[in-house]
């Protein structure tokens, strides 16, 4: 019988009952009324859960703020709109006299003797980021007609166009600079007894700058003292200067003896430069001779710790490993064969290079520190040293509030553009937080409504992959599903089997 079948028989003949038209009207009615209930039963609930679905997710994103669908502005976004916010937030004149002010107030001598070169180049460098470059630019176009009218008809194109005027007006206003040769260019807006001071300070001052940058490279036998420098050592840096080689492993590792009530006859024949007790900048000193780290970037590490800006328990944890009360004792323990020395390390440094190194590979067996993290770190901060420069990464290093900080410093420093120091007067310790991404739909930990909703959607594609699997399999000759045999069991029940 099977064997005469055809494929124009019925869907039920197919499961061995009868067909709807030999089996009388009463039974064929009913027959088709469940074929129409069973044939609409997937597409209803696969658009019954999409329906839901999608009310519990508008239910979920009620609370949400504005933008929260939009893509998150990028790095470059977030830290123009925070540094535009910063300079006018102070008062609501007009950003332009207050530039004007910082660059003239940065040419001034200071504490150290000379002016912070440093602070005025970035500035000079901000004032389409402080202004806006909209802002900017119908500044500069003031003698053709009046701002506010340029601006309405700047309101009035399209985007594309409105970007490709501002862009033209500021570049052709850079290159009058370059030609004028003033550098950086937008000193070009400032008086031209800034311009004055600003040439005067980079003849008489640049000079020690690019020694300073070269120092933590190859810094030779020359200490390097950050006192001479504006506004580098904070208010809590105690001993400014830092020595480039061993000599500073045995005048720190002789005041950590000291202040364990230790007495070290070499160190009293040494008499080496009096130094604060400080176990941090004891480990940065002897991480130099460490050999899986970069040395500029510890000698980095190590000016900002004497600056007093770099600061805080996690660093202690990086380099001296998990709070512990001998924790301090285990880098007292490694430096007592250096030490012992002492006297004649300090007349010679260059001696103390080997046993130096094994003091520094003792310490890391018994201090527990992060290897990985350390290194990552070191890394991280020396890159920042690369693109804008040591001395500005001392002077912002106050803002590293946590071990993480400093992959957020190196995304910045990126996309700065001169502008970091310029940024950390503004934005303080606020700088590293600019690029943390917000959760907007569960602020609270949790959303029942989105979770119900993505559990709904989720259920609805599976039960549409099942149809489709079935159906593939169906055609290919696959056995019948489940719900299938339960129609061909209805099916026979309603219509009879097929004798």
């Amino acid at each position: 019988m099977w064997a005469q079948t055809n494929r124009s028989r019925t869907y039920s003949e197919r499961y061995g009952a009868r067909s709807p038209w030999l089996a009388g009207p009463v039974r064929a009615s009913v027959y088709l009324v469940w074929r129409g209930l069973f044939a609409a039963l997937r597409p209803v609930l696969f658009l019954a859960l999409l329906i839901a679905a999608g009310w519990f997710a508008y239910r979920g994103l009620e609370a949400a703020p504005d933008g929260a669908l939009s893509f998150p502005p990028s790095v470059r976004d977030q830290f123009d709109a925070a540094f535009h916010d910063a300079a006018r937030s102070e008062d609501a004149g007009p950003v332009l006299p207050r530039w004007n002010t910082e660059l003239a107030q940065s040419l001034r001598p200071g504490p150290a003797g000379g002016p912070d070169l440093l602070r005025a180049q970035s500035f000079a460098a901000s004032l389409p980021a402080m202004m806006g470059e909209e802002t900017l630019a119908l500044h500069l176009m003031r003698h053709e007609r009046r701002p506010d009218m340029m601006q309405v008809d700047l309101v009035a194109m399209p985007a594309w166009r409105r970007k490709q005027i501002v862009a033209g007006v500021l570049d052709a206003r850079s290159e009058d600079a370059q030609r004028q040769g003033i550098d950086p260019v937008w000193l070009i807006e400032s008086s031209s007894d800034v311009q004055q001071r600003y040439a005067r300070a980079q003849r008489l001052y640049g000079a020690s700058l690019q020694a300073a940058e070269h120092w933590f490279v190859r810094p030779g036998s020359q200490a390097l003292n950050l006192a001479a420098f504006a506004d580098l050592a904070s208010a809590q840096a105690t001993d400014p200067v830092i020595l480039p080689d061993a000599r500073e492993v045995v005048a720190l590792g002789c005041a950590l003896a000291r202040s364990y009530g230790q007495t070290v006859p070499a160190c009293a024949r040494a008499r080496p430069a009096p130094v604060s007790a400080d176990p941090v900048r004891t480990a940065l000193a002897l991480s130099v001779f460490d050999r899986e780290l970069e040395t500029p970037a510890v000698r980095l590490a190590l000016a900002a710790r004497a600056a007093g800006r770099l600061d805080g328990d996690w660093i202690e944890t990086l380099l001296l490993g998990p709070a512990a009360p001998e924790r301090d004792l285990r880098l007292l323990t490694a430096l007592m064969p250096v030490l012992a020395e002492a006297d004649q390390y300090y007349a010679q440094p260059e001696a103390c290079h080997l046993a130096c190194t094994r003091a520094m590979a003792e310490f890391a067996s018994r201090a527990g520190y992060d290897a990985a993290a350390r290194r990552d770190w070191f890394a991280a901060y020396d890159q920042v040293r690369r693109q804008d420069g040591a001395l500005v990464t001392i002077r912002v290093s106050h803002a590293l509030t946590g071990i993480e900080a400093v992959q957020t410093l190196v995304r910045i420093s990126a996309i700065s553009e001169g502008r970091l120091l310029a940024a950390s007067v503004l934005l303080g310790d606020e700088l590293t937080v600019l690029d943390r991404a917000e959760n907007y739909f569960w602020p609270d930990g949790e959303d029942l409504n989105l979770i119900l909703a993505a559990a709904l959607a989720g259920l609805a594609l599976m039960l549409l992959g099942i149809v489709l699997i079935s159906g593939r399999l169906r055609r290919s000759g696959g056995a019948p599903s489940a719900l299938e045999r339960f129609d061909g069991q209805v099916s026979r029940l309603i219509l009879g089997r097929n004798v």
